[in-house]
C-alpha cells in the first residue's frame, strides 16, 4: 500500500523529464510550410544547378575566398544501416573549385594506397602568415572520414599556386570513431562529431535514430605531429551531424532536437604554466558552465557560418518520411535559414516572422528562412548549405550537382532619390546600393517585433 504513493512522484520525475525533451525536439507533425523564397526588390534570385555530372551524393560545402570544398560520395546509397558497404564499393571524392573562374572541380588526390574514403564534413583554416601577404595564404583543409578505418585528413591547400599537400591522417579510438562534422579552432586542433552508426556502421545507428538516444559524441582532436596526436571526448549528444565555430562559441546540430552552443575558453598563448596546469578539461581550455539551445523548425542536418551575415546557417530535413522517399530516388523538400539571436531596441529577443517558424512557440523562433523548395523540383533534399560573395552554395546527398544561387543582383538597378547624395558628396553606387539593400533584407526588415505579430 505505501509502494503506490511512493512511485508517484517518480513517475511526475519520469513524464516531467520526457515531456521537456519532447518539447525541444522539431515539430515534424504540425510544421507551417512556407511559399516558395519571395523575390525581394533590390537584387535577383537566381539559382542553378553546378557539374551534376562530377557532384554526387554530396554530403557538406564550404567556402573559401574563391574557392568551395564539397565532399561527395555517390555511392552512399549503395550502404544500408546494419551492413555498412559491400566491399570494393568506390570511394567518394572531396573537390576544390574555383567557383568564380568556373573552372572545373580538381579532385583532392588521397594516394593510391589511401582505402577506404566516405568523406562527410570538410572545414578548412587559415595557417599564421607572418608576412601577411595574400600570395603566400595557405589554407588547412580537414576532412571527416567516415570509413571502417575512419580518420580525419588534412591537407594545405595554396590557392594562389593551387598546390596542394597532404600534411597528416589523425585516427584515436577515443576522439574519431565515426566522424560527420569537423570545427578547427587553430590549425592544430579540431571538435568534432561522430554519429556511432548513422548511418553506416552498426543498429546502433537505427536505433539512435529513432530513439533519440545519445549515443554520439563530441571528440577533440590535438596535433604536432604524426607521432604526438592526443584525442578524447568531451560530450555525448543525439545523431550529431552538424558542427561549426565562430566567435568563440561551438556549435552542435542535433539531427533529433536542434543547435546547441558552447561558449569556449582559450586562454592566451603567454598564459602561466601554473594556470595551464589547473585546467584539466582540454589541456588548455574548457567550455564555460551551461548551454544555449535553438529549437529548429525541421530537424537540422550540416551548419556552416556565414562571414557576409556574420550568422549560423542551417540546413535541415523537412521530415522522416521525405528523408526516406529521397533515399529511394523521390524528391523531398529543401531548406535552410539563418540563426538569428539578437535583441531589439527594447532589449528584448528578437521573433521572426517567417512562415516556416509559426509551428515553434514564440521564444523559438530565431531562424530566418533563406532558401524553401516544398517539392523538391528546383533542389531535393538539401543538407548544407552556405552563404559568401553574394551567393547561397547548396549540396543534398540526393541530389547531383552544386545548387547556387546568385543573390548579387544581375540585373541594373535603380538607386532611389532617397539615397542620392547630398551636395559635395560621392553618389552611392548601384552595386554599393545593392549590398547594403540585401545586409538590409538579411538582417533588419524581415522581423517584427513581438508587438506586431
Amino acid at each position: 500500500m505505501i509502494i503506490g504513493p511512493a512511485l508517484f512522484p517518480l513517475a511526475w520525475f519520469i513524464v516531467k523529464t520526457l515531456w521537456g525533451e519532447y518539447t525541444k525536439r522539431p515539430p515534424l507533425w504540425a510544421t507551417y510550410e512556407p511559399e516558395q523564397f519571395p523575390e525581394v526588390t533590390y537584387y535577383d534570385h537566381v539559382c542553378g544547378v553546378k557539374y551534376p555530372e562530377i557532384f554526387g551524393g554530396c554530403e557538406d560545402i564550404k567556402v573559401y575566398g574563391d574557392y568551395a570544398i564539397v565532399s561527395c560520395d555517390p555511392y552512399k546509397k549503395q550502404s544500408n544501416f546494419l551492413t555498412g558497404y559491400h566491399p570494393g564499393t568506390p570511394s567518394g571524392t572531396v573537390y576544390i573549385w574555383n567557383y568564380v573562374k568556373d573552372t572545373a572541380p580538381v579532385p583532392i588526390d588521397f594516394g593510391p594506397d589511401f582505402g577506404e574514403l566516405r568523406p562527410q564534413g570538410v572545414r578548412g583554416i587559415y595557417l599564421p602568415d607572418e608576412n601577411d601577404h595574400p600570395a603566400t595564404d595557405v589554407l588547412r583543409i580537414f576532412v571527416a572520414n567516415a570509413a571502417k578505418n575512419a580518420s580525419v585528413e588534412v591537407f594545405d591547400f595554396t590557392p594562389a599556386t593551387g598546390s596542394l599537400e597532404k600534411v597528416i591522417s589523425l585516427r584515436n579510438k577515443d576522439a574519431v570513431l565515426d566522424p560527420a562534422a569537423i570545427a578547427p579552432i587553430s590549425p592544430t586542433q579540431i571538435f568534432l562529431t561522430n554519429t556511432l552508426g548513422y548511418p553506416y556502421r552498426s543498429i546502433l545507428g537505427s536505433l539512435e535514430f529513432i530513439s533519440a538516444i545519445p549515443l554520439g559524441t563530441i571528440g577533440f582532436l590535438n596535433f604536432t605531429d604524426a607521432t604526438n596526436v592526443t584525442g578524447k571526448s568531451v560530450g555525448a549528444s543525439t545523431t550529431p551531424i552538424g558542427m561549426e565555430y565562430a566567435h568563440g562559441t561551438l556549435y552542435v546540430a542535433s539531427l533529433q532536437y536542434g543547435i546547441y552552443a558552447y561558449q569556449l575558453y582559450i586562454p592566451p598563448d603567454d598564459l602561466p604554466e601554473e594556470e595551464v596546469a589547473k585546467n584539466q578539461s582540454l589541456g588548455r581550455m574548457h567550455f564555460y558552465p551551461g548551454e544555449i539551445f535553438y529549437r529548429t523548425p525541421y530537424l537540422p542536418a550540416h551548419i556552416t557560418y556565414s562571414t557576409e551575415l556574420d550568422s549560423i546557417v542551417c540546413a535541415g530535413v523537412n521530415s522522416y518520411s521525405g528523408e526516406v522517399k529521397a533515399w529511394y530516388g523521390r524528391k523531398s523538400a529543401s531548406w535552410a535559414g539563418i540563426l538569428v539571436d539578437q535583441t531589439g531596441p527594447d532589449n528584448k529577443p528578437v521573433i521572426v516572422s517567417d512562415t516556416v517558424t509559426l509551428g515553434l512557440r514564440d521564444k523559438d523562433r530565431k531562424f530566418q528562412t533563406l532558401f524553401w523548395d516544398s517539392t523538391g523540383d528546383k533542389f531535393s533534399g538539401l543538407k548544407s548549405m552556405v552563404v559568401e560573395n553574394g551567393r547561397r552554395f547548396g549540396v543534398s546527398p540526393h541530389q547531383a550537382g552544386v545548387l547556387v544561387c546568385n543573390t548579387n543582383g544581375l540585373e541594373p538597378v535603380e538607386v532611389p532619390e532617397t539615397l542620392l547624395a547630398k551636395e559635395g558628396e560621392p553618389a552611392e553606387s548601384p552595386v554599393q546600393a545593392r549590398e547594403r539593400q540585401r545586409k538590409s533584407d538579411h538582417l533588419e526588415h524581415m522581423y517584427l517585433a513581438k508587438e506586431e505579430l
